[in-house]
């Protein structure tokens, strides 16, 4: 995909390029600025930003509470959730459909994208997410062993990277995700809800509504069980 600038960014978007400037400083969208003080904005990570901007109503969650949501939806008990945020979360549960409920969830974290030499051996001491833990849901996909995408399990995404020699790069295939968990995790691979909802933000479509279809399969069986 062709990188945009900040003008195409902010027509695009339909708002001033001073907001364009602020998405890409403030990497809700993907860039890189040039020597000459230019910025350009990742295809990729715009899709991304349109995708979750878009879907259902209402605000995005804050990251305990996200978590504490996908944790009651893979049938985990969020205990770091108070009584009165349990009970909004499972409001938010039962009125909101897969898409807003993937919206919700989204400001959680953030995906950095890198070109790595070796994605298995890079991949090892991270916790799988998304397409790289498909084989969690009930769906189609396949786990891509080719490229890795996962959670730190301590410190920064630029460390892990650096100690990996994994290269940044906006068009990077292999994405890592900061860990805003508010508990230690130790399993190699994230709960279902997770993984799907890291797919529901997929430019890929095909990943994309496998991860909506999933997260709806497990609000429904949420449902069920009430």
């Amino acid at each position: 995909m062709v990188d945009l600038t900040v003008t195409q960014l902010a027509e695009r978007l339909g708002v001033t390029t001073r907001r364009a400037r602020d998405l890409l400083r403030s990497e809700e969208i993907t860039g890189r600025q040039l020597a000459n003080g230019t910025w350009l904005a990742d295809s990729d990570a715009i899709a991304r930003y349109e995708i979750s901007a878009s879907r259902g109503s209402g605000r995005t969650l804050d990251a305990a509470t996200a978590w504490g949501l996908l944790w009651e939806l893979s049938g985990l008990d969020a205990d770091w959730l108070s009584a009165s945020t349990r009970a909004r979360v499972r409001r938010r549960i039962r009125d909101s459909v897969a898409e807003a409920l993937a919206a919700a969830v989204s400001k959680r974290t953030r995906a950095h994208r890198f070109t790595a030499a070796n994605a298995e051996r890079a991949s090892a001491g991270l916790i799988r997410t998304g397409r790289a833990a498909a084989s969690v849901l009930d769906t189609d996909l396949i786990e891509e062993t080719r490229k890795l995408t996962g959670y730190v399990r301590s410190g920064t995404v630029e460390d892990y990277a650096r100690s990996h020699f994994m290269i940044p790069t906006a068009a990077g295939h292999d994405v890592i995700f900061e860990n805003t968990l508010p508990i230690d995790y130790a399993a190699e691979t994230m709960p279902a809800a997770v993984v799907a909802a890291d797919l529901a933000v997929s430019t890929d479509t095909r990943e994309r509504s496998a991860g909506l279809r999933a997260l709806e399969e497990m609000r429904q069986r949420w449902l069920a069980a009430r």
